[in-house]
């Protein structure tokens, strides 16, 4: 085994960001006044679908949502993304097989880290949500390190604090460009989480290994021969 260490992206790649988010607007919106939505599954659809993977300020997204609603009775848009903001964590859920899986490679010898793009309180609830604190040796959050993915100052900064050299690491991530290019251009092996995605057509690379599910990680690094 030559790598020392795996870095994991965060969002859509440990924790399922997208069907945590719309577990929460389930809930929110079980009791309000629809408007011009059919259903709260239409609803639903059309808030991830606003929300973009993140890549939206939520308080954008509920200003179109309540836009959308039309004349309604429920509470203010700003409120309910307060809502979001205080409470969203405690609907969070990690991918199928997270824990076994981080407890095998740390088994297996490898140090643990997370390098995740987004505001730190956010991303620190999400963490401890899912027991990430007691299972990582370190965690990087773009907000507080001051750059973001796909960066490589970030990558090294997740290196260093493990005291390895970045060409030691094996980065695992859902994006392209934000994970995989960054990771890579320091000498990282790669894996992509594709999530159902295509990889890039202007890419003129490939990923080190593709996973479709979490717990694919392990074969995959076998099958690179680094477990």
């Amino acid at each position: 085994m030559s790598a020392a260490a795996i870095l994991f992206d965060l969002d859509e790649t440990l924790f399922n960001r997208s069907a945590s988010v719309r577990r929460f607007v389930e809930c929110q919106f079980a009791s309000l006044d629809l408007g011009h939505f059919k259903s709260l599954n239409e609803l639903c659809d059309r808030f991830i679908e606003l929300d973009a993977r993140g890549s939206v300020p939520k308080n954008e997204v509920y200003r179109v949502i309540d836009e959308e609603i039309g004349e309604h009775r429920n509470p203010p848009w700003s409120d309910l993304f307060d809502d979001y903001e205080a409470n969203a964590w405690r609907h969070a859920f990690a991918f199928e097989g997270m824990a076994d899986l981080i407890v095998w490679l740390r088994n297996k010898g490898f140090l643990i880290g997370i390098v995740s793009n987004g505001q730190t309180h956010i991303q620190l609830r999400n963490l401890l949500a899912l027991g990430l604190d007691r299972l990582v040796d370190t965690y990087l959050f773009s907000e507080q390190e001051r750059c973001r993915k796909p960066d490589p100052e970030i990558f090294c900064r997740a290196a260093e604090r493990l005291s390895v050299l970045p060409s030691d690491c094996i980065f695992v991530g859902d994006s392209p460009q934000a994970d995989m290019a960054g990771s890579r251009s320091l000498g990282m092996k790669t894996i992509w989480f594709s999530n159902g995605a295509a990889w890039p057509t202007d890419f003129d690379w490939q990923p080190d290994a593709t996973i479709y599910s979490l717990v694919d990680v392990r074969s995959a690094l076998e099958q690179m021969g680094e477990a």
